[in-house]
């Protein structure tokens, strides 16, 4: 079974699939409060299932907040090594992407967009079937974004802030979708994956 764990962005999401179905799941939408909250939820997942241990766990990594990858994946990490079971990352917008598809079968093109924060959204193209590039993933101003996308089914959690789109779905990330995404899609690295630059930066070194 696979153990799917999301706190990339405001959800806190964890599911157990095994093949194509979802044993259990957890997914609510809390904002903040994930690195308290992601363990005993996991546990709790778990012990409804009766399993002692998945044989693999994938975790979403990003783009989202830098806070909130950084949880997720220390979180599955932990749980990896404790398990003795292999730590695969799957991307925010290719879980948003497929279970898009999935809901919208005369959807054969759609743009996932996610709230960037600082007035930003990240924006990326996808085709029915076909995989994702790698290094597709652009941060855009609402307006740039809204050309990026003109033509084009949206969807994800900042699609209501493009103007005049044909919005397939607003879901936010979900873990138990990685059952969804090809094999390569939920076997990248576990590492975060930033789109930009952190908003904290180190405070400059005084003159002497």
């Amino acid at each position: 079974m696979l153990l799917c764990l999301d706190t990339a962005l405001a959800g806190l999401s964890v599911a157990l699939c095994d093949g194509e179905r979802i044993v259990a799941e957890h997914h609510v939408l809390i904002g903040r409060g994930h690195a308290e909250s992601v363990i005993p939820v996991v546990a709790d997942v778990m012990a409804r299932t009766g399993a002692t241990a998945p044989d693999a766990i994938v975790v979403d990594i990003g783009p989202g907040s830098f806070t909130g990858l950084r949880i997720g994946i220390a979180a599955a990490r932990a749980l990896g090594l404790a398990w003795g079971v292999p730590v695969h990352g799957m991307r925010a917008t290719d879980l948003v992407a497929a279970a898009a598809f999935a809901g919208a079968p005369d959807c054969n093109r759609l743009a996932v967009v996610l709230d960037a924060g600082r007035g930003q959204l990240y924006v990326q193209h996808f085709e029915r079937g076909q995989p994702a590039a790698d290094g597709a993933i652009v941060a855009l101003s609402p307006a740039d974004a809204t050309r990026a996308c003109a033509g084009i089914a949206v969807a994800g959690p900042g699609a209501s802030m493009l103007g005049q789109a044909r919005i397939v779905s607003e879901s936010w990330p979900r873990a138990a979708d990685a059952r969804l995404l090809t094999p390569a899609a939920r076997a990248l690295a576990p590492a975060p994956l930033y789109i930009r630059a952190p908003d904290a930066v180190a405070p400059a070194m005084p003159l002497p």
